[in-house]
């Protein structure tokens, strides 16, 4: 991959701070290399205070269904005998029983079960190398010292402590993909190289794994863009073929047939993905605004699965496009709050006009927009979403620093103090918004009730000796998005076994099947209250 170097003039234009701190940075790679470990090492320190997350939303779960499949040297797991008392959000039972996820996420979480018992590692050393990569495609758009602006908004706002950290669920790998893909491309424009290739491929590889829909119309834009800027530049197709088309075939080919063989292994059919059978087998909504016509809803195994899709998807989907422009405006606010916070905003915005005479950035800006035009027929967006364009969001926030600070009104000194203003609202108010009651489950289970339910009963039950059944019973005042019934990849294996309470005659059956576990029945009615099944 080409590494950038800035030339005299470039480290010029800076801000004295970076100018003053060059030196001791020369070495690009290790600028890439200090800008992953960064967000590692300020994660790590936090551990005494935000410990270890715990998964409470669906999806976190069957992320971490896949994860444990993998580290178990399986791609997918049998259906299991008694699948209607398991079956739940967001994962397949039939053909066989895994995650409807795309794998790569999940893959990085098994390599940290594997290797040190915790799946959480794959996430935290996720963000070490999101951080890295977008260190190395900022270079590829901006001088050093900007690029270094800009990397340093990213570890702030994303790096150290937000959802994509403390979940099971974020954007990291997806945005890894799309940081290489963006990075490589103004690489390839100026010098089509073998490797610069082989990291575009690379990241089109992994959009393909993490974010589909998403990385596709990341992967559209950027090759239309690259494609022309060769074109005019008339550069011979036979070198092109050489330096970027066989060695970006050669890595993609491999790739592209292991997913076709994980697609068959799991539904069957190569061309099939997960999340294309679950949709069939569950939704009767598509969250696509250009398809309006609702399916024929499927037969349910339990009132709990037909609840969620029935009643409380279908609600948000209908709120959603019956109030598009609304719900479009809010996740855009939402994601502008996520990637930037509001003083990077504002200066944005405030230096709109000179930023827009800038070209690179308006390059940056017409990709940025041409992807979310896409994303837009989704009848939500949120930053897990728009993951594959991370890098382009901090380009701009970079280039928007950059431009800031050459058309700053007032002398040298002002414009110093001006930013250092700027910089120091964007800390404080990137910290005080982990405290922020949305984000309080950062700090404490006890403030995330999924979490606190379920790990309130296994905390009660891994003191208890020997194996469990826990048959799950929900109330009228069940909030249908609160899923309690997740098992492992082995669910036979494991001593806590989670299940759908189905009817005395159905539950009968299922405790007889596992005739050696203490039975309980965990009834949640808003609260609850775990006893023992024949009490």
């Amino acid at each position: 991959m080409e590494v950038v170097q800035a030339s005299a003039c470039e480290v010029e234009q800076a801000p004295r701070a970076f100018r003053g701190a060059w030196p001791r940075a020369t070495n690009t790679w290790l600028l890439i290399l200090l800008a992953g470990l960064i967000p590692l090492v300020g994660r790590a320190v936090l551990i005494p205070v935000l410990g270890i997350p715990k998964p409470a939303i669906q999806d976190e779960f069957a992320y971490l269904l896949a994860a444990d499949t993998f580290a178990s040297g399986r791609l997918t797991n049998p259906t299991h005998p008694m699948a209607e008392h398991f079956e739940t959000l967001q994962e397949l039972f039939h053909p066989t029983y895994a995650s409807k996820y795309p794998p790569l996420s999940s893959l990085a979480m098994a390599f940290g079960q594997k290797l040190f018992g915790e799946p959480w590692i794959g996430v935290w050393l996720g963000m070490g190398v999101l951080c890295a990569t977008l260190c190395w495609s900022l270079l590829g758009w901006l001088p050093r010292a900007w690029a270094l602006a800009g990397t340093l908004i990213a570890i702030l706002r994303i790096g150290i402590v937000s959802y994509w950290t403390e979940t099971y669920w974020g954007g990291s790998w997806a945005a890894i993909g799309g940081a290489l893909v963006i990075g490589a491309v103004p690489r390839l424009i100026r010098r089509p190289r073998a490797a610069t290739a082989l990291a575009l491929a690379a990241g089109l590889g992994i959009l393909a794994n993490t974010r589909p829909y998403e990385g596709l119309l990341l992967a559209v834009a950027c090759l239309g863009y690259l494609t022309l800027a060769l074109v005019r530049r008339r550069i011979g197709f036979g070198r092109l073929t050489r330096s970027v088309i066989l060695p970006m075939a050669a890595l993609l080919a491999p790739v592209f047939a292991w997913m076709g063989y994980y697609n068959y292994r799991v539904t069957g059919r190569a061309l099939e993905m997960p999340y294309m059978a679950y949709d069939k087998q569950y939704t009767v909504w598509s969250p696509f605004l250009w398809q309006t016509q609702r399916r024929p809803a499927p037969a349910y195994s339990n009132s709990v699965t037909r609840d969620f899709w029935l009643v409380a998807v279908e609600s948000e989907y209908q709120f959603a496009r019956n109030h598009l422009l609304k719900t479009h405006v809010s996740d855009l606010l939402g994601m502008a709050r996520f990637f930037l916070g509001w003083p990077i905003v504002l200066s944005m915005l405030a230096f709109a006009v000179p930023l827009s005479k800038n070209p690179k950035a308006r390059r940056a800006f017409l990709l940025c927009t041409v992807f979310y035009a896409g994303c837009a027929m989704d009848a939500r967006l949120f930053p897990h979403y728009a993951a594959p364009a991370t890098a382009l969001v901090y380009v701009l926030a970079a280039y928007a620093l950059r431009t800031g600070w050459r058309h700053s009104p007032g002398s040298p000194g002002e414009r110093r103090m001006l930013a250092g203003g700027v910089v120091a609202l964007f800390v404080v108010t990137t910290a005080v918004g982990l405290f922020t009651p949305k984000n309080r489950f950062y700090f404490s289970a006890t403030d995330y009730h999924v979490k606190a339910k379920r790990a309130h009963a296994e905390d009660r039950l891994l003191h208890e000796p020997g194996q469990h059944l826990v048959l799950v019973q929900y109330g009228p005042h069940h909030d249908p998005w609160e899923e309690l019934v997740y098992n492992p990849a082995d669910i036979d294996g494991s001593r806590i076994v989670w299940a759908h309470s189905l009817g005395s005659e159905k539950d009968s059956e299922l405790i007889h099947y596992y005739g050696n576990r203490d039975v309980w029945l965990l009834e949640e009615d808003g609260e609850v209250k775990l006893k023992r099944y024949f009490d």
